[in-house]
């Protein structure tokens, strides 16, 4: 006997590559492709296959409900079940098995669904009664699902509310669903869209139309361990669209915030894979050490760059004390939340989503090449009284390229930037649900190849969530994530660094220095080959694995209150292993030995939560929201490092094949706790006047036990002017018009590294003399502050919320915040002979102004919306550990002046002639007689006919005062377009001898600036003169001048998206609602008066590092 099924319609998909990394996602497609296949008839596309000769007819009927979903109903005292019957079917329908069966017997049939009663011809049965009392005394309804332009929606889902019962639309929207009891309420709901409830009572035919969803009141944000009415926040809360995310070519979530919220400044410096994630800053720098936000992923505080833009469900930005200060001492520089999707009730949907593409440098310098270098190179020479280093022939064989190997014209960086830069990205999720259990299970592969060969980057997620409600007073959930990350690069030979130190040689080396001889030795400098370095491959290799599980059990104890219990852990585990492989470039130049490094970094992170939440309305509409909640918080930190070198071959990948002498072996542990209590109570009246209080009270293991607690309170109300009387004559017009202030404390506990800045720690390996040999001892060599105590963030702001016919909405803000107790170090007594301690010495302020809108609308059969944020921010350094300034390099804290501002020389043009010299002021930096003409003219600042370091000044701010971001949407029938834009004000960057290029021989290599450098011959420019340096760019010009700074003002195309949907028409009866095509780009166009070929955003002072990318893309989305 052999049996079979096979449901038809399911589809043959071909997700190969993705399938093969994770293949359980094979058992995942296959259940929900049977549910989401399903035509319009079970009964007709259900196929079956059986062959039974001369059996008892209920072995048939067992046979077909154990492979299958139908049930029979009939009355034994009037069918037969032990009569023989022989059938023998492959692929059928039920109705043709049926027929077989009963073809010679009085018994006849009728399948409601998937029931099947079976009764005597021409009779009433009981199995009739019975399955009507199956169906509770139900009823068959029928009906159309569209949305809002009269289009079919097929998949959408149709539930009997408080019940299992469901069933989900065909390709035309119909849908049949049988057993609805009279008095149901029926639910009618499909992704992106409001959910729509009706009653079953009085009718069986449902035509329901189903609106996009929009802004509106009803709209819920997430806050601090609970959410909100949107309408009813008091504090200063930004949110994003997870669509603004979706189906963008990103490989980090942060560096996708660009542009999008007011006052959260995002700066991507770099393209490398598995490290192009943005800093973040929200309302400017709030202190002098670490000034990123807290991050918290569904509750527990992690990072967000570990995560698939697929799987966020939301984001909220808690952006002043009185959001904010439910998470305390944390909170300082405030704190993004984030919310993965989870399942909502419905037949299983399945969705994939995938892209490939390629990226590219947005641009790159323009150096000078052989001939234009040997030639200014000269000239330089003669300034500097120096003989001349390249005869005539020798630039015509540059120019000519006659001699390649003797006289090449080398484009280091075309070479460098000749990586695949393909990348490609597929996601695979599994959502549904009952009323009583949702899920949603989601894998991804993401894989970068960077724009210089061996870099890039493999990474997998899985993520799975489920709640389910088995009793009305408890619900539990389970949040699991996985994710596993391959980073690799190259590295070098000579003195380490990395990928950093390639790409600085690469721009550094001169352009006559050939790639490799004709021998194939390689040509290089005294530095190396950085083309030698990366033709070695992959040498460094970090393997990163991401674990974070949240369960949680919450309890209705009674109307209005409950009981959330919530238990944690994530862990982060980092295996780096660094190669440096020795290189014989040529006969005379080498580099080694081969060395190698192993370090191992282990994270874990457990925290437990018990929140209480009470809700109660009162007559007159009084309403009461109050949470208690109790945190309690582990964190270990381990490190561990191998090192070993003189390794005998350059293949071995074992520490063990290195030399045992030199080796190093080390490692340590380090481990914080927190502890903390926490409450909060929202009131309103007739959702008119709003009011909320918070308090935290945490304690540090960081601190000393008389330091260790702090309180962080915070107060804010809300007052809805347009639920007033004197504003009903506009409510047709006016949804919502709000006032808010708020004031608050923060803390900051993570403002330093440190995790003992109290407690004495003993340094080993101090030897001393004692009784005429050397002993093992230890000694304390760092002072230590008990006294210290947290950073304290104090800020108030006040804010105005406006909403119009649910179309426009505009959000102002001004805000006003200090830091008091800023953690610096100081140093200690000279007699103490001890290291510099911490001490709460600094404080600064922060101020700004926030302007946030949002327009949607809808012309006929075009949708339209348009988007705009900006914000101002400014800071002042107000005290700094008693002194007035400090001064960095080219950087300068000063007080009341802004942080970190670039100070140093202003200048008035160039010197002229000798006579120009002599008329200015002394240079007392280098010596007059150093000066000539064509170097820059430092201006006299003071007064007193000399140039010294008296003369510096402020000139310029190293961060913006304006961020700003704007997008633009629209979509016709099937066709959809979104751009995105970003862009900053008021900032500057500094051109330091890497970015300009040096002129000091083989080492360096000139960018084109210095074409129009200063001559006797071209005196009507602003580039100065040139002359030949070890140390840089020509010495008078070395030192920080305003004329090397330059504006990092742009604006930057950050995302532009063109879509097609595939008409419904053209996806009947595959199983598929939806597909959509789309191309994504990100990073476009860069508008900006920055020096050409560098990217404003990347580090000041820096000609190299890996640069920032655009990406083109081309995508799929495909729901099912």
């Amino acid at each position: 006997m052999k049996k079979n099924r096979t449901d038809g319609g399911s589809g043959n998909l071909h997700f190969t590559k993705l399938l093969r990394v994770m293949k359980i996602t094979w058992l995942l497609l296959t259940i929900a492709l049977v549910q989401a296949s399903a035509s319009t008839s079970y009964s007709q596309s259900t196929k079956l296959t059986l062959d039974f000769q001369n059996v008892m007819l209920k072995e048939v009927f067992e046979e077909i409900e154990n492979t299958s979903e139908f049930r029979f109903f009939y009355d034994s005292k009037e069918i037969d079940p032990s009569v023989h019957v022989s059938v023998n079917t492959k692929d059928s329908d039920i109705h043709v098995i049926l027929e077989q069966i009963l073809n010679s017997s009085d018994i006849s049939y009728e399948i409601i669904d998937r029931y099947i009663v079976l009764k005597k011809d021409n009779q009433t049965s009981s199995a009739e009664i019975a399955l009507a009392n199956v169906q509770q005394q139900g009823k068959t309804v029928t009906g159309t699902i569209r949305d809002a332009n009269g289009e079919p929606i097929p998949g959408a889902s149709i539930v009997v509310k408080g019940t299992t019962t469901g069933t989900i639309s065909d390709m035309d929207g119909n849908f049949t669903l049988s057993g609805v009891p009279e008095d149901a309420t029926l639910q009618f709901s499909f992704v992106g869209m409001n959910s729509v409830e009706v009653s079953a009572a009085g009718q069986s035919t449902f035509n329901i139309v189903l609106q996009e969803e929009t802004m509106g009141l009803d709209e819920v944000v997430v806050v601090g361990y609970g959410v909100q009415k949107k309408v009813n926040v008091t504090g200063s809360v930004a949110t994003v669209d997870s669509k603004m995310l979706e189906n963008r070519p990103m490989s980090s979530v942060s560096a996708g915030l660009s542009g999008l919220l007011p006052g959260v400044y995002v700066k991507q410096t770099s393209g490398l894979p598995g490290g192009d994630g943005g800093s973040i800053r929200i309302r400017g720098t709030g202190t002098l050490n670490n000034s990123s936000p807290m991050v918290i992923v569904d509750g527990v505080e992690s990072s967000m760059n570990e995560i698939s833009p697929e799987d966020i469900g939301s984001i909220s930005v808690l952006k002043d004390a009185a959001s904010a200060a439910i998470y305390g001492s944390k909170a300082a520089n405030g704190v993004i939340l984030i919310t993965t999707k989870s399942g909502k009730v419905g037949v299983p949907q399945v969705r994939y989503s995938g892209d490939f593409g390629w990226q590219a440098a947005t641009d790159l310098p323009e150096y000078l090449g052989s001939a234009e270098y040997a030639e200014m190179y000269n000239e330089a020479l003669l300034n500097d009284g120096k003989t001349e280093r390249f005869t005539p022939e020798d630039i015509a064989l540059f120019k000519n390229g006659t001699d390649p190997y003797g006289h090449p014209n080398t484009d280091w960086l075309d070479m460098l930037y000749s990586g695949s830069g393909f990348q490609t990205s597929h996601n695979v999720s599994l959502a549904g649900g009952t009323e009583n259990t949702t899920y949603r299970t989601s894998v991804n592969y993401q894989k970068q190849e960077g724009i210089i060969e061996h870099t890039g980057k493999d990474r997998y997620n899985v993520r799975t969530n489920v709640t389910s409600s088995p009793y009305s007073w408890l619900t539990s959930n389970v949040n699991l994530s996985y994710t596993r990350q391959s980073v690799y690069e190259p590295n070098n030979a000579y003195v380490g660094g990395g990928l950093d130190q390639i790409i600085r040689q690469a721009y550094r080396i001169a352009p006559w220095i050939p790639y490799k001889y004709e021998d194939g030795t390689y040509g290089t400098i005294s530095d190396g080959n950085p083309m030698a370095w990366i033709d070695q491959g992959k040498q460094i290799d970090k393997m990163q694995n991401f674990f974070l599980g949240v369960g949680s059990l919450t309890f209705t104890v009674t109307e209005g209150l409950t009981v959330k219990g919530t238990a944690s852990i994530r862990t982060y585990k980092e295996d780096k292993n660094s190669l440096n492989k020795e290189i014989q470039y040529n006969p005379s130049k080498y580099h080694g030995p081969t060395k190698m490094e192993q370090l191992y970094t282990n994270t874990e992170r457990i925290t437990g939560d018990l929140v209480a939440n009470y809700t109660k309305s009162f007559g007159g509409g009084h309403n009461i929201a109050a949470m208690v909640g109790y945190h309690a918080e582990s964190y270990d930190y381990k490190r561990t490092k191998a090192y070993r070198e003189n390794f005998p071959s350059t293949s071995l990948g074992d520490l063990n094949g290195g030399a045992t002498k030199g080796m190093v072996a080390e490692g340590y542990t380090r481990e914080l706790n927190m502890l903390s209590y926490f409450g909060r109570v929202n009131y309103d009246l007739n959702s008119k006047y709003l009011f909320e209080a918070n308090l935290r009270y945490d304690a540090s293991s960081r601190f000393h036990e008389d330091n260790r607690w702090g309180a962080f309170p915070s107060f804010s109300a809300g007052w809805r002017l347009s639920e007033e009387n004197f504003m009903a004559g506009l409510r047709e017009t006016v949804d919502n018009l709000k006032v808010r202030v708020s004031w608050g404390m923060l803390g900051n506990q993570d403002a330093l590294n440190e995790y003992y800045p109290t407690i004495p720690t003993l340094s080993l390996g101090k030897d001393y003399p004692f009784n005429s040999q050397i002993n093992s001892g230890a000694a304390i060599v760092n002072a230590k502050n008990k006294d210290l105590v947290w950073e304290k963030t104090t800020s108030w702001g006040i804010g105005l919320d406006i909403m119009l016919k649910s179309k426009i909405n505009l959000t102002l803000d001004y805000y006003d915040r200090r830091t008091e107790d800023i953690i610096m170090k100081v140093p200690s007594p000279e007699t103490f002979a001890l290291s510099d301690f911490y001490d709460n010495v600094g404080e600064m302020s922060n101020k700004g102004f926030e302007a946030t809108f949002q327009y949607n609308d809808k012309f006929g059969e075009v949708g339209f919306n348009f988007g705009g944020n900006f914000a101002l921010n400014t800071n002042e350094l107000i005290s700094l550990a008693g002194q007035n300034q400090v001064i960095d390099g080219r950087y300068l804290r000063r007080i009341g002046e802004p942080v970190d501002v670039f100070y140093g020389y202003k200048t008035n043009g160039l010197y002229q002639s000798t006579q120009d010299i002599a008329d200015w002021a002394e240079n007392t930096l280098y010596g007059t007689s150093k000066i000539k003409p064509g170097d820059l003219r430092y201006v006299d600042v003071t007064g007193d006919k000399k140039v010294t370091s008296d003369d510096r000044t402020i000139l310029g701010k190293s961060t913006p005062d304006f961020i700003f971001g704007f997008n633009l949407g629209a979509n016709y029938k099937n066709f959809d377009i979104m751009a995105l834009f970003q862009g900053t004000l008021g900032g500057y960057g500094y051109m330091d001898f890497d970015a300009v290029g040096a002129v000091s021989g083989d080492s360096s290599k000139p960018s084109a600036l210095w074409k129009n450098r200063w001559t006797p011959s071209n005196t009507n420019t602003s580039v100065p003169r040139v002359t030949a340096s070890t140390s840089g760019v020509s010495m008078p010009q070395n030192s920080t001048t305003e004329y090397w700074l330059r504006s990092t003002d742009f604006l930057r195309l950050k995302n532009l998206q063109i879509g097609y949907n595939i008409p419904k028409s053209v996806l009947q009866n595959v199983g598929i609602s939806k597909v959509r095509i789309y191309y994504s780009g990100d990073n476009l166009l860069t508008f900006t008066n920055y020096l050409k070929g560098f990217d404003p955003e990347a580090p000041s002072g820096r000609g190299s590092g890996y640069p920032v990318v655009m990406v083109n893309s081309f995508g799929v989305n495909v729901t099912f």
